[in-house]
C-alpha cells in the first residue's frame, strides 16, 4: 500500500528507524486543563489535573499521540522494531517492510513467510506475511495477523476465517518473543489449507448473476434494489467483469476465486476513506477487513 519503509536486511535498529520514520520516543505526561473565571475573587486561570490518566506524545515534535490510563505499557518505536526482529527470528521470519500510521499513533512492520506460490502453476501467485503491529494510542494491541498478498494486485486477505490475530498481547502485558515460533509453525498449516481453498474457488465457475447475487449478499444492509444501485456494488462488479488486475487470469475469469479477489481489491484500493492511511487501517483491522472475511466465508461456503 506504500505507507511503509522498505527495511535493509543486517541494518541497525537505529537505521531501520530512520528509514521507516520511527526514530522518535514516546513520551507520557499528565494532563492538565485550564479552569477561567469559575468566581469574581478565582485566578483568571487554574490549572488542574486529571487523576490516574496520560497523554502520550511525540519527543521530537510534541505532538499528542493518545490519551490512556497510568497502566498503560509504553512500547517505544525502537523497541517495537526490536521485538519484531526478534519476534520474527524466533519463527524464522525476515521483517521486510515497517512504517508508521496516524503521526505516530501506530507502528507497523512485515514479516514474509514464504516466497509466493501458484495457484496453478502460472502467473496468479499469493505470498503470505506477518503483518506485526502495535499502538501508542490504545486503539490497537501489540499484534500479529497472519496475511496473504496476491502479487499481481497486492490485494490482501487473512488467512483466518473470522480475522483473529493470530498472536495478541494488551498493553497491560508483557510481549515474549519466545512464543513466536509455534504461532509461526500453526501459521504454516494455515497457509496450506487457505492455498488448497484459493486452488478450489479457482476450478468453481462463477457467472454475471451468479457474481451480481453473491455481491448483494456482501453489501445488502436495506433492500436488494438499493444494493444493486450503490458505488460499493458496482464497483465490485466492474473488477469482477474485467477492470481487477489479474481479473483475466484463468484462475480468476469467471470464477469464485476471481470475485474473491473483486472484493478484496475493492476493499484494499478502491473503498471511499480521506486517505489511504484510513483505507489500509480499514483493510486490515477494520471494515474493510471483516467484508473481506465475509466474503470469503460466503465463496467457500
Amino acid at each position: 500500500h506504500g505507507l511503509g519503509q522498505m527495511m535493509a536486511t543486517g541494518a541497525t535498529i537505529e537505521e531501520w528507524q530512520a528509514q521507516a520514520g520511527m526514530d522518535y520516543e514516546v513520551k507520557r505526561s499528565r494532563i492538565r486543563y485550564a479552569v477561567e473565571h469559575l468566581t469574581p475573587e478565582a485566578p483568571v486561570s487554574d490549572l488542574r489535573s486529571i487523576d490516574k490518566t496520560l497523554v502520550l506524545f511525540r519527543s521530537d515534535t510534541g505532538a499528542p499521540l493518545g490519551v490512556v490510563s497510568d497502566s498503560y505499557k509504553v512500547v517505544q518505536p525502537a523497541a517495537v522494531l526490536e521485538f519484531f526482529r526478534e519476534w520474527a527470528e524466533q519463527g524464522g521470519l525476515t521483517i521486510e517492510s515497517a512504517g508508521v500510521l496516524f503521526g505516530g499513533r501506530r507502528y507497523f512492520a512485515t514479516a514474509k513467510l514464504a516466497d509466493a506460490v501458484s495457484i496453478d502453476g502460472g502467473r496468479d501467485k499469493v505470498v503470505p506475511y506477518a503483518l506485526l503491529s502495535t499502538s501508542a494510542d490504545g486503539s490497537l494491541a501489540t499484534e500479529c495477523r497472519w496475511t496473504t498478498v496476491r502479487t499481481v494486485c497486492n490485494n490482501t486477505l487473512t488467512m483466518a476465517r473470522k480475522g483473529d490475530a493470530a498472536y495478541k498481547v494488551s498493553h497491560r502485558s508483557v510481549f515474549k518473543p519466545e512464543d513466536a515460533r509455534s504461532v509461526v509453525e500453526a501459521a504454516h498449516a494455515q497457509f496450506g489449507a487457505f492455498m488448497t481453498t484459493a486452488r478450489y474457488l479457482s476450478t468453481v465457475g462463477m457467472n454475471v448473476e451468479a457474481a451480481e447475487d453473491m455481491t448483494v449478499r456482501l453489501l445488502m444492509k436495506t433492500s436488494e434494489e438499493v444494493t444493486r444501485a450503490s458505488a460499493g456494488f458496482n464497483r465490485i462488479m466492474g473488477l469482477f467483469n474485467g477492470a481487477g488486475l489479474g481479473s483475466n487470469f484463468e484462475t480468476a475469469h469467471d470464477t469464485a476465486w476471481g470475485w474473491l479477489n473483486a472484493v478484496t481489491e475493492y476493499a484494499d484500493h478502491h473503498v471511499r476513506a480521506r486517505n489511504d492511511q484510513n483505507r489500509f487501517v480499514s483493510a486490515q483491522w477494520g471494515q474493510g477487513e471483516a467484508l473481506k472475511t465475509k466474503a470469503l466465508e460466503l465463496v467457500s461456503a
